[in-house]
């Protein structure tokens, strides 16, 4: 998670190409498996990874077995040289390349390469998701319902509109949610966005959250529960924050989102009084859900409903709609959430079910996966016969139709003819 991560990244668009991130310290097996499946020419990576307050980890070993382990050969690799852990003996004959030295070479001899056009359809990266079989899904994301969803997403749902506002996605961009929210989206609405390499505590403390919000003026921090769960942990009585919020230092902050599991409602409850009480006026936590597969959110609570028309307007006389904790909010424009029971029949609002997605998705959507159609088919589309994508996820839509996301469709358990799921839905307000 360093600052050439993501130029390498912008990079690989820049000239059309496809990437596909893997996160650092991946095991060679897995990496060889991802290396096979994709193809790439080139690999980039980082001399070494820092885990917070481990010592340095060295990426040679893992990236020079895996290329040993797997079939297709990249003709290159390009190594970021850090400080804290160099990349030992850099291999010309064996394609290693060092990236600054090509760099400076570059400048030096005034090379720059020209941005290419991309028809709307074509790939911008490759996200693998773990399939049942073991083997890794390759979620294909296409350029232009990429950048249209990622735009309107950012600003309508997220409340980043553009220069002057401050996202921190607290993420990592092996994850589709680094990605979208920590490179493409702020970027492409003009908006700066905050990369953090860390952990929520012991980078030194549980309070380095609410350091980077005052530092750097955020108006919107997405991260997921199990971060706030290990700041609970480590901070029980919120101190850390508290003492930062004391000093006006979170009034930037207009929400905190959370995303990749679900969140208990007393989480949310606690985070929500702490944010009326140190936030930005109506400050909200804001739970949404979404996948590899949907590349932006599925559902949530907009902060600004009313942006869908004018997305850089000011008019902040719309509020959002109510947070129901346990709940992920309502669907995002563009995703069209039903409740099935297992031959793919509507159920009752307030009956849990599995959670499909009527067809055609939002911009952001995926329409298929990296050479494999049939594969495709078979995992999403296959089971309700081609009439619903389904999500895997299982849950309810409640009376005023908010979604909860209880648990992995193969959570669920029957008994006595009743459905029941490893979560728990609260009760309807």
């Amino acid at each position: 998670m360093i600052p050439a991560a993501l130029i390498g990244t912008l990079a690989v668009s820049r000239l059309g190409a496809i990437h596909a991130v893997v996160f650092g310290g991946f095991a060679p097996a897995s990496l060889a498996q991802r290396i096979d499946a994709s193809k790439p020419v080139v690999i980039l990576t980082a001399s070494c990874g820092i885990d917070g307050a481990k010592p340095p980890m060295a990426y040679k070993p893992f990236i020079t077995e895996a290329i040993a382990l797997s079939s297709h050969k990249p003709a290159k690799t390009i190594i970021w040289q850090r400080d804290q852990l160099r990349w030992g003996n850099v291999d010309r004959q064996n394609g290693q390349r060092n990236w600054q030295r090509l760099v400076t070479s570059a400048t030096i001899r005034g090379l720059k390469a020209a941005c290419v056009p991309v028809k709307s359809s074509d790939g911008v990266y490759i996200i693998y998701t773990s399939g049942t079989t073991g083997l890794p899904k390759g979620v294909l994301r296409e350029a232009g319902g990429h950048a249209v969803g990622l735009h309107l997403s950012i600003s309508y749902l997220f409340g980043i509109h553009g220069p002057g506002d401050v996202m921190f996605c607290a993420s990592d961009i092996g994850w589709v949610v680094g990605h979208s929210y920590i490179l493409y989206a702020p970027l492409l609405t003009g908006a700066a966005t905050v990369l953090f390499e860390g952990k929520p505590v012991g980078t030194p403390d549980a309070g380095t959250f609410w350091r980077i919000i005052e530092e750097y003026k955020v108006n919107t921090l997405f991260t997921a529960p199990t971060a706030l769960r290990a700041i609970r942990r480590d901070d029980p009585e919120n101190r850390m924050l508290k003492k930062v919020g004391e000093r006006g230092g979170l009034k930037t902050l207009n929400a905190l989102f959370l995303a990749g599991e679900r969140s208990e409602p007393s989480i949310i409850t606690m985070y929500q009084e702490l944010l009326q009480n140190y936030g930005a006026p109506g400050a909200n936590v804001i739970d949404n859900w979404w996948s590899s597969e949907s590349g932006s959110p599925i559902s949530g609570v907009a902060l600004v409903p009313h942006a869908g028309k004018d997305r850089k307007t000011k008019n902040r006389d719309v509020e959002p709609l109510g947070i129901k904790p346990g709940s992920a909010g309502k669907a995002m424009p563009g995703f069209d959430v039903r409740i099935v029971d297992d031959l793919g029949k509507e159920v009752q609002k307030g009956k849990m079910g599995n959670i499909v997605l009527a067809m055609p998705l939002a911009p952001t959507g995926f329409r298929t996966l990296w050479q494999d159609e049939e594969r495709f088919y078979k995992g999403y589309l296959k089971r309700f016969e081609g009439k619903w994508i389904d999500t895997g996820d299982a849950g309810m839509i409640d009376e005023d139709g908010y979604i909860h996301v209880m648990s992995r469709a193969d959570d669920i358990i029957n008994v006595a003819a009743h459905r029941f799921s490893t979560g728990k839905p609260p009760p309807f307000h």
